[in-house]
């Protein structure tokens, strides 16, 4: 079971007195097997909110049907403007994906896929995108 940070981002509220800063972080959770999951933590300091991620991803996770390294069929899925497209292929072509699309596909244990991304290429709607995707292959 591995944790990795996705991206951090530094969100700012202006109010009368100034500027107060928070950071969101973004993880992924997985066995690089069969199991997914992801988690936002939104905190004033960067390691408190690192640490709900963290904690969040483990809560927050998909057992897939994954056969082989592939995907059982080819799949379309839609997260607010963010499309991806997700097509089983032959092992020797490997992962042709986006940096963050192969981050989450690597941690669930897949091995070989096409995948194109249509509209906005939000890290964080990509990537919820694409659990919701491998989420139609739950077991």
């Amino acid at each position: 079971m591995e944790n990795k940070l996705v991206k951090i981002h530094r969100v700012t509220k202006v109010v009368k007195g100034g500027r107060i800063f928070s950071y969101v972080a973004s993880s992924i959770f997985g066995n690089k097997t069969n199991l997914i999951g992801f988690g936002r933590g939104k905190s004033r300091e960067v390691i408190d909110s690192i640490k709900k991620s963290y904690l969040r991803s483990k809560t927050n996770i998909i057992k897939l049907k994954i056969l082989n390294g592939k995907i059982p069929f080819n799949v379309f899925c839609k997260h607010c403007s963010t499309k991806i497209y997700l097509k089983s292929t032959n092992i020797i072509i490997g992962l042709v994906a986006n940096k963050y699309v192969k981050d989450v596909l690597i941690f669930s244990g897949i091995k070989s896929i096409f995948s194109k991304i249509h509209g906005s290429t939000n890290t964080i709607n990509v990537i919820i995108c694409t659990i919701k995707a491998l989420s139609l292959f739950k077991l």
